[in-house]
């Protein structure tokens, strides 16, 4: 195997483990890999997990003419520190070809003119939205701040964040930034609703803000639309329409789980265990926030966020046997939530077996 090849999968793996293995930055690297022409390299790695494996093909797929074969050890140069992860910088000197050659195979140049972001209407959307969800959450009770407060303002946050951050030359990179964006203003939806299903807000707030949220998602996935329909022309991008995840079975029958979370942890037997309660109506409520934010572009993020509501819901699983040990609840009542969180837990499986078999087809 080519020293280029060895080197550079050697490097990958050091990279995925300081990150964690965290799918939105290993993207992130695999993508900047794609563009130096280099991604092939990693295909056929033993260790590589299914969305890594898309991943890798869909960069390689987007970026298939910038890829390098040949010459490797001539059009690279190898910085050998043992302190720091080893680099490839792509050397300007190649050979010659003819005008017409060079013409023939020179790959479309995919940049954007980078802008003011401030300047964009989705991006001063989100910053009101953010403003607003802030200024609502002081209302909260205090035993909330750590938990639909903080996660609330964290997912507002996040929506002006990435639009900000995607405001770029790569169209590419644009689509991620703002496919987490329409995730994390889905996520910021279903926190509004918990919070009104809790009386913590008031019918109209909530279809104030919803609504903010939603222009949010048009507005970003129109602009998504023209990129591809225009300047993305020849890429493989995904398709910029996401689905409403109000009419999605799993995400409103999670929703009615968190009311009956909610209730039951209301009972003066929970008043003496505290974590036991915030623990369960945790569970729940993430249950809601990751089948709502798994409503991005791409399937790799789809499904892990899938499989983070699942966990949710394993946690919630867990802690009702705890409860149920302590006799804190009913075996009825354990049984009821047992029987309704295996509804969901189906629907979840389903459409992650579906994501699966996509990527196949």
């Amino acid at each position: 195997m080519n020293r280029i090849v060895e080197q550079e999968q050697e490097s990958y793996r050091r990279k995925r483990e300081q990150v964690s293995f965290n799918i939105i930055d290993v993207g992130a690297y695999l993508n900047e890999l794609a563009e130096k022409g280099l991604v092939w390299v990693l295909k056929g790695m033993k260790d590589l997990s299914e969305p890594e494996e898309y991943l890798i093909e869909n960069y390689l797929s987007i970026y298939r003419a910038n890829q390098i074969y040949d010459n490797l050890d001539e059009n690279f140069k190898i910085q050998t520190s043992n302190e720091q992860p080893i680099v490839y910088s792509l050397q300007t000197i190649h050979p010659k070809k003819s005008q017409k050659e060079d013409k023939t195979k020179k790959p479309p140049l995919h940049y954007l003119e980078v802008k003011d972001v401030k300047r964009f209407i989705g991006y001063q959307k989100a910053r009101e939205l953010e403003d607003r969800i802030h200024k609502l959450c002081k209302s909260f009770p205090s035993y909330e701040n750590q938990h639909i407060v903080d996660q609330i303002e964290r997912s507002s946050t996040s929506i002006k964040d990435r639009i900000a951050v995607g405001e770029q030359r790569f169209i590419g990179e644009k689509f991620h930034q703002y496919s987490i964006s329409i995730g994390s203003a889905k996520e910021t939806s279903a926190w509004l609703q918990i919070s009104l299903g809790q009386k913590y807000i008031t019918q109209s707030q909530y279809d104030d803000l919803d609504n903010l949220a939603n222009q949010v998602v048009s507005i970003l996935t129109k602009t998504l639309c023209h990129l591809r329909d225009n300047e993305g022309q020849g890429m493989n991008l995904p398709n910029p329409y996401t689905p409403d995840v109000k009419k999605f079975g799993a995400y409103n029958n999670a929703l009615l789980l968190v009311e009956k979370i909610y209730d039951i942890t209301r009972k003066r037997e929970f008043w003496q265990e505290k974590d036991l309660l915030y623990g369960m109506r945790s569970y729940a409520t993430s249950t809601v926030s990751n089948i709502a934010e798994a409503n991005q572009l791409y399937n790799p993020v789809k499904f892990r966020f899938f499989n983070h509501a699942i966990a949710a819901l394993g946690g919630l699983e867990s802690s009702l046997e705890m409860a149920l040990d302590k006799e804190i609840i009913s075996i009825d009542t354990f049984e009821d939530n047992i029987d309704f969180m295996k509804g969901i837990r189906n629907i979840l499986t389903k459409r992650m077996k579906n994501i699966s078999d996509s990527r196949y087809a």
